[in-house]
């Protein structure tokens, strides 16, 4: 059993972790819950200040891996399971196929529109569907919301560890904020506080490297997963693949949330010796940039260089796939360039000369893969393959940027956090990134998907488990 501490004490029905899409959502419901059951009291702590609050969803353009409104599409689950080579549970993505048409009614009676724009991912065709508004708009719906239903929000406060009833079951948890140390007596807690990308020794840890990963945005700072941490001390299981993570190849010279440069496939990509390492080619920007990212990342120095000429110009959708604010580096030869990029001259020339005498004759189609490769060339380049020869050229440095982390915490369809036998855990319960789901490679499009339809599933869940369970107002 987990004693608390010393310290003031106060007690709720439900207490959220987290103001992201996934805390706002379990908050929200929650609050809804107790208006229709009679009432109670509901508490969101963040560790963040009100204007910082809202995790990683404040940042994200929210694209949503949907079909429709109210439509997944026939593909939905098979692809998304599909991503992780089998490895992400069937019923999990079934239940957010399931739960899809209600959840988007709900978040829509709060004011949320949507609408289909174009994203980032110039050469792909898979349908995406975005709020008006982006992931902060989402925030701006609920955040009201949970304000009229009386949820009492708590800035500048940290929860750092779960208490125990004398059954096992979770009882509350201690926060530190403004006031001090307190202990928050509640009937079920909620974990929604992200993944652990906000800490670099946990990173270091679990991704077994200490080269540094650039924060996609301001709020990956906040996710030090202490809310993992808490519940794996009171035996809950691990989930999802712990040694990998969301990554985005992105121009670590801008300062700005998501500067991506989502445009490799039309041109080289180099490292920092000006040799090439990768089929930059090898599939439409949405299947390959995570690789890519990652591979970068493992590269001396964990940086690269993609390099293209004029040419650039033929892909009409370009400026959707650079989104950093920093111009590129521009020169008239390739030896000039090289100098600027601080590359060898002479390496960077050959590469380049290499490249161009591998490239097959043939149409361009920036749409599409067109099948316009290369011929003897190791690595090869398997689409969009235009010689680099006419100047100016330009560059733009690359580094891999991490969103979140793939690892986190086993849940049931209700958000109830399990053990390792598979029981759940009494009164502890999570959703959105803390718990874990993806293996290989992200199936973009739902993370805050899944944030918002289990948040709002554990929310109600809770709440009304709780009513059988009397919050305790003295230490235990």
């Amino acid at each position: 059993m987990t004693t608390a501490s010393k310290g003031a004490t106060t007690s709720a029905d439900v207490v959220v972790i987290g103001s992201g899409i996934a805390g706002m959502s379990a908050a929200v419901s929650a609050a809804q819950t107790a208006v229709e059951d009679g009432g109670g009291r509901v508490i969101l702590i963040d560790r963040a200040t009100k204007a910082e609050a809202g995790g990683l969803t404040k940042w994200t353009s929210a694209y949503l891996r949907i079909d429709d409104v109210y439509e997944p599409g026939e593909s939905f689950v098979p692809d998304i399971v599909e991503f992780s080579d089998g490895r992400t549970p069937q019923w999990y993505v079934e239940e957010l196929a399931e739960r899809l048409p209600e959840t988007m009614e709900w978040i829509q009676t709060l004011g949320i529109r949507f609408k289909r724009l174009p994203t980032y991912f110039i050469n792909s065709s898979r349908k995406r569907l975005q709020p008006v508004g982006g992931g902060e708009a989402l925030l701006k719906a609920l955040q009201p919301e949970a304000e009229r239903l009386g949820v009492e929000t708590r800035y500048n406060t940290t929860a750092h560890r779960l208490v125990l009833g004398q059954d096992g079951a979770v009882t509350g948890v201690e926060v530190a904020g403004p006031d001090g140390p307190e202990t928050v007596y509640a009937g079920a807690v909620i974990i929604a506080s992200g993944g652990f990308e906000g800490d670099p020794d946990f990173l270091a840890r679990e991704l077994g490297s200490e080269e540094p990963l650039i924060p996609i945005a301001p709020g990956v700072h906040f996710n030090r997963g202490e809310g993992i941490t808490m519940a794996l001390d009171v035996g809950a299981a691990r989930a999802g693949e712990w040694n990998n993570f969301h990554a985005e190849p992105v121009d670590p010279r801008c300062e700005s949330p998501e500067p991506l440069v989502m445009v490799f496939p039309y041109g080289i990509l180099v490292d920092q010796n000006g040799n090439r390492f990768i089929d930059e080619g090898r599939g439409t920007v949405d299947e390959t940039y995570e690789s890519t990212a990652r591979a970068i990342w493992g590269l001396p120095g964990g940086i690269a260089y993609y390099i293209t000429d004029r040419q650039l110009d033929r892909v009409e959708a370009r400026e959707r796939g650079i989104l950093t604010t920093v111009k590129p580096v521009t020169a008239p030869s390739i030896e000039e360039l090289a100098e600027a990029l601080g590359l060898p001259i002479d390496q960077l020339r050959q590469t380049v000369e290499g490249f161009n005498e591998a490239v097959v004759a043939g149409p361009f189609d920036w749409r599409q893969p067109d099948g316009k490769s290369t011929v003897g060339l190791e690595p090869p380049k398997s689409n969009w393959a235009l010689p680099i020869e006419d100047g100016p050229y330009l560059a733009y440095p690359i580094k891999c940027a991490i969103v979140f982390t793939f690892g986190g915490l086993d849940t049931d369809r209700n958000g109830q956090v399990l053990t390792d036998a598979g029981e759940p855990i009494g009164g502890l319960y999570a959703a959105g990134e803390c718990t874990g789901l993806y293996h290989g490679k992200y199936p973009g499009g739902t993370s805050v998907l899944r944030g918002m339809i289990f948040g709002r599933i554990s929310g109600a869940v809770a709440m009304k488990a709780t009513r059988s369970r009397t919050p305790a107002t003295t230490a235990h």
